[in-house]
């Protein structure tokens, strides 16, 4: 009996371990932005090994302009163009110091999203002090690699918030005539029901 209760509290405590371990990954935030909003972007980065963080690049998705890096103390911050001489954007931002093992550190930018609702996908690369870099471009819900060197990436859904509005609205209308249709036929019954008892 005591086994099967221990055995029971183990994989309770395994299955609310796991979001936790989840989410300790690589994470850009928010995750839902509206068409053409400008806003700013955090890129939360855990040390998970046993030696400092010492750089990472975050890869800019297609579409997202006006990309402002924050400076931060004790970070170098480059970035890298798409290599687009008459209009170049930014494609890549890196921030290089030291993050110590068990400790996290917070990044930020400042970009304004595309003008249409689409998917922003932010792959990103994690250097540690001993060469090993992993690899966050995995397509989520996929899991991590078994090796431990590479993970999902983050998503920012872009939505358009008037086709959303629209569509809230025109769900609405149905809604309303339904109403009204059920209402006017619940009106016939009642009167022919009277018609035929004063027959």
């Amino acid at each position: 009996m005591k086994k099967r209760v221990l055995a029971s509290l183990f994989v309770i405590g395994a299955v609310v371990a796991v979001p936790g371990i989840a989410s300790a990954h690589v994470v850009v935030t928010p995750d839902t932005a509206t068409v053409a909003e400008e806003l700013v972007f955090t890129v939360s980065v855990p040390n998970e090994k046993q030696v400092p963080v010492t750089n990472i690049k975050l890869l800019i998705p297609a579409g997202v302009t006006d990309v402002t890096p924050t400076a931060k103390d004790g970070w170098t911050v480059t970035t890298t163009t798409n290599g687009d001489d008459s209009d170049p954007a930014i494609a890549a931002i890196a921030w290089a110091g030291a993050i110590p093992v068990g400790q996290r550190q917070d990044f930020s930018f400042s970009a304004q999203v595309p003008g249409k609702a689409t998917a922003l996908d932010w792959k990103a690369y994690q250097t540690y002090a001993d060469g090993t870099v992993v690899h966050w471009d995995q397509t989520p819900g996929g899991g991590d690699d078994a090796t431990g060197d590479a993970g999902p990436y983050s998503v920012t859904h872009v939505t358009d918030d008037l086709v959303r509005a629209a569509n809230t609205t025109s769900g609405s209308n149905a809604s309303v005539f339904g109403s009204y249709v059920i209402s006017a036929a619940a009106l016939i019954v009642a009167i022919a029901a009277l018609v035929r008892r004063e027959k």
